[in-house]
């Protein structure tokens, strides 16, 4: 157990080590060098000191959100706390890839608006950001919600991690899913308020929603007996009221969000997130009935071909009901195609 247990920690150093040199080459090119510079008599770095706790509460509250209720789990049985680890890992890859990429992206755009006091353009970016990160993580809670299992299955099922385990581990995966969207447009909405300027509305918020989190947690967890699903549900229910206080007061600071335009396609990004579910539930239901997952090749194939042909599907539909940043999205990548030297920019 040790042994795995320093296995781990190695694996984590291992890829933020390889994150950060993965960034080096860039930075390079664009003419940045290490350079050593006390910064203890800076005025902004003592402004950043002041500011980064109520900053990392308000940015940080998936995390912190996840952790808390892990400690209260370690009171009905350690187990739920391994099976609910196992699903937040998944939860964080499109949440990382995703949502905390464009908020990171955002956060100077927004700040620079805002120091101009251009918030009409503010709100624009905003409103871009909102559009593009609910479609794409929109089809992410999809397939996770769909092919939660296999997914499991072929990362996780070895070992004493047996079919149970996997079974376990899907559930919680199943519940956190639905909640991907929002986990990720409270980094973005957090980031709008420090680009204002506001860093304690968003902890104000946070701690409001971490403890509902932890009464969620304990109802379903102790009450309902949900196992390692009473952390996803709670932590899903508790990222949705953290967006909604988020957008209100965003909205009361700002008197409009202009948003008119993304509430308008709710409704077919809606459509098209189903169907594609729909698709990915169909193939793999198929594949599973008539092919299993007795080998690599077959637990492999009930993963990919499903959530390639939903993720056609979910493009093809967004392409036909006009849904903007599906068009935006595709003519990037046909851009990109075109001319893989050249970096394009969203519009």
């Amino acid at each position: 157990m040790r042994t795995r247990v320093f296995a781990l920690a190695f694996g984590v150093l291992t890829a933020g080590l390889a994150q950060a040199l993965f960034q080096m080459p860039a930075m390079r090119r664009e003419g940045f060098r290490y350079q050593w510079i006390s910064p203890w008599n800076d005025p902004t770095t003592r402004e950043v000191v002041i500011k980064m706790i109520p900053s990392a509460v308000g940015v940080a509250a998936f995390q912190l959100n996840v952790m808390l209720t892990q400690s209260l789990a370690f009171g009905e049985n350690k187990d739920i706390v391994a099976e609910f680890f196992y699903a937040v890992r998944l939860m964080e890859l499109p949440q990382g890839v995703f949502g905390l990429s464009l908020a990171t992206f955002l956060l100077p755009t927004l700040s620079a608006l805002a120091v101009e006091k251009n918030y009409h353009q503010f709100r624009v970016n905003l409103r871009q950001g909102f559009s593009h990160l609910i479609f794409i993580n929109l089809l992410s809670a999809a397939l996770l919600f769909t092919l939660a299992e296999p997914i499991i299955r072929l990362l996780f099922e070895r070992g004493k991690f047996d079919a149970t385990s996997t079974e376990h581990v899907s559930f919680g995966l199943i519940c956190l899913a639905p909640g991907l969207i929002s986990f990720s447009l409270v980094n973005i909405l957090a980031r709008a308020f420090y680009a204002l300027s506001d860093i304690k509305t968003p902890m104000r918020i946070s701690i409001f929603c971490l403890t509902l989190n932890l009464m969620l947690t304990a109802f379903f967890l102790f009450g309902a007996k949900l196992g390692a699903g009473a952390l996803g549900v709670a932590n899903s229910l508790s990222s949705f009221c953290n967006l909604g206080l988020l957008l209100f007061a965003l909205r009361r600071k700002l008197r409009t969000l202009e948003m008119a335009e993304c509430t308008r396609q709710l409704p077919r990004l809606a459509v098209a997130g189903v169907a594609a579910g729909l698709v990915a539930w169909g193939i793999r239901w198929y594949w599973q009935e008539h092919l299993g997952h007795a080998t690599l090749p077959l637990k492999l194939g009930e993963v990919f071909l499903p959530m390639t042909a939903a993720t056609a599907v979910y493009f093809a539909l967004g392409w036909w009901m006009n849904i903007s940043s599906a068009r935006e999205m595709l003519e990037l990548v046909v851009a990109r195609v075109k001319k893989p030297g050249k970096a394009v920019a969203l519009p």
